[in-house]
């Protein structure tokens, strides 16, 4: 796509993040958008991927992924990863205001009146994308991912990037 031409690059002691640790390839799994490889990299999915703020929120989520696997995230733990989607989720642009009207997950939890501050709608918000996050990844149930999440959420929404 057009929009993603632009140059990324980030490098530090550690790790060097640059285009090469970015791919836009075709995928064929329901629902998933991007991902990360086991490179590390960040998978794009060019066919899901319809708008450059789609991209943004994608990419954003992606790279908190990165973030916690440069830091020695284990996936196959279920509360490593519950952690790092509620990360991701909190740190990303799924829950944000900017570009809201593209949003479908800014406009659920903000788009209409509601009783509760704008803190609670976005830790609401958090914890739901998390919880779609673990039951897409590992193939469970709502309640399932929703226990998963849970067990780790108050604890990891508070901690800092």
């Amino acid at each position: 796509k057009q929009w993603y031409q632009r140059r990324v690059r980030v490098s530090t002691s550690d790790f060097k993040f640059d285009n090469s640790c970015i791919s836009c390839l075709e995928c064929h799994d329901t629902g998933v958008k991007g991902g990360l490889t086991s490179d590390p990299g960040i998978l794009l999915c060019e066919n899901r991927l319809e708008t450059e703020s789609e991209l943004h929120h994608v990419l954003s989520h992606e790279l908190v992924h990165f973030l916690d696997h440069i830091k020695g995230t284990k996936w196959e733990n279920v509360d490593e990863l519950a952690r790092s989607e509620v990360r991701a989720a909190k740190f990303s642009l799924e829950c944000h205001s900017k570009g809201a009207e593209e949003s479908p997950l800014y406009m659920q939890y903000f788009g209409q009146p509601q009783v509760c501050s704008i803190a609670e709608q976005f830790k609401k918000c958090v914890k739901n994308q998390a919880i779609n996050s673990v039951m897409v990844i590992k193939d469970v149930t709502y309640s399932k991912a929703s226990s998963i999440v849970e067990s780790v959420f108050d604890k990891l929404f508070n901690e800092d990037l």
